[in-house]
């Protein structure tokens, strides 16, 4: 049998096992303890009176009484039935178990009463195992002599109303058990829904970053073709300045967090790398950028804007013969927030496609514009992303987010 202590007498309230006391002492004059399954008190009360309040008023007294209901509750156990024996002073005790589903739970014993009127040697025993808490002999044994002498057919009366009590104990206890594997299986099912929105929100994570580290290198890779290109040139002043760039983009990329950056500093990169590009196209590049300031706070995964930037570059400006144009521009559309990059160039390449937003299609475009276009719909959800423009001499490539506040 499990004598571990149990905890669901915390879940019943205290103040109805106190009433359970009180009314008992009252109709019969005995005093009763609820005990948990190791024998100490459920609930502390002031019921008990004379000689066993003056034992309890001392530390060691009340050790030992709480010892005798341990101990005669555990007897319980082993009869499976209401006991009957004598503390550590010689007062009478009952204990009778308080079982759910065949489980000790405690005990509930009664005292302060005698079976039968004590004499000289039941009152020197009791003097002597008391003589060490320091209490008035006198006084102990006139209170042990007042102790209520009560019937046998009495005690098993009181029995009988303990097994009433114990019956409503138990259906507390019951319900409280109910109740406690009901709040189990609740917070087993919101810590089971926790444990699966940080799965998700870690394979979110991991999908955002393996799709900005396969930018990284793509645009290294385009960058460091540049700069090989102005070396074979014998550019080589161009291609140092380049290199100096490139190392302030990468400084700048390695100690990016992970998280969103608003839009100016994203617009700081940018302009880092544009500064590469005219090292290459000198006076046949012509930047502008018109994004109002109240659009410059907003937040975007960092290297959103750039790829789109490095796309109209590479692909559509210096294909061209003569001088291009490159504008970058912001405004408010709706709910949504649309940054463009529009180029005059030669236009796109015929296996680009546009995305479609409203559907889950693959997107046929440069790894940079289908990482751009995935990263912001993991970000911000399906109806966001790159939308692609290609129109007679002009070629638009727009990051749709959503407008803060909205």
């Amino acid at each position: 049998m499990d004598h571990k202590p149990k905890s669901l007498f915390q879940l019943i309230e205290k103040d109805k096992l106190v009433r359970i006391i009180e009314t008992f002492t009252k109709a019969t004059d005995i005093t009763i303890d609820i005990n948990d399954a190791m024998g100490f008190p459920v609930v502390q009360h002031d019921y008990f009176y004379g000689f066993c309040r003056s034992i309890r008023s001392t530390e060691a007294g009340l050790k030992r009484c709480i010892d005798s209901n341990a101990q005669l509750g555990f007897k319980t156990i082993e009869q499976g039935n209401s006991c009957t024996g004598k503390c550590h002073a010689g007062v009478m005790l009952m204990s009778v178990p308080i079982m759910v589903d065949a489980q000790f739970y405690g005990s509930i014993t009664c005292g302060q009463m005698h079976l039968e009127k004590p004499e000289t040697q039941g009152i020197e025993n009791m003097l002597q195992t008391t003589a060490d808490l320091g209490l008035d002999p006198e006084h102990l044994t006139q209170t042990f002599r007042e102790i209520q002498v009560i019937s046998m057919d009495k005690c098993q009366a009181a029995g009988g109303l303990i097994q009433f009590v114990v019956s409503y104990i138990v259906e507390l206890i019951y319900r409280a058990k109910m109740q406690e594997e009901l709040s189990r299986e609740k917070l087993k099912a919101a810590e089971d829904a926790r444990i699966i929105v940080e799965l998700e929100h870690t394979l979110h994570k991991a999908e955002l970053k393996t799709l900005q580290a396969q930018i990284k290198p793509h645009f290294l890779f385009n960058t460091l073709n540049t700069i090989i290109s102005l070396v074979t040139l014998s550019e080589n002043k161009k291609g140092l300045n380049t290199l100096f760039a490139l190392s302030n983009l990468l400084r700048h990329n390695l100690d990016q967090p992970e998280g969103l950056v608003s839009l100016l500093e994203e617009l700081h990169y940018v302009e880092s790398y544009l500064l590469i590009q005219k090292n290459r196209f000198g006076n046949r590049l012509e930047l502008f950028i018109e994004i109002p300031e109240d659009l410059q706070t907003i937040q975007i995964p960092f290297l959103s804007l750039q790829p789109l930037v490095e796309n109209a570059c590479i692909h559509g400006l210096e294909p061209k013969e003569g001088i291009g144009h490159l504008w970058i521009m912001g405004e408010k559309v709706g709910n949504k927030v649309e940054i463009s990059v529009i180029d005059d160039g030669v236009g796109m390449p015929q296996h680009y496609a546009t995305i479609d937003l409203n559907r889950d299609q693959p997107i046929i475009a440069g790894i940079g514009l289908r990482n751009v276009h995935k990263r912001l719909q993991l970000q911000f959800g399906k109806e966001f992303g790159v939308k692609l423009m290609p129109e007679q001499g002009l070629t638009t490539v727009s990051l749709l987010i959503p407008l803060p506040g909205v």
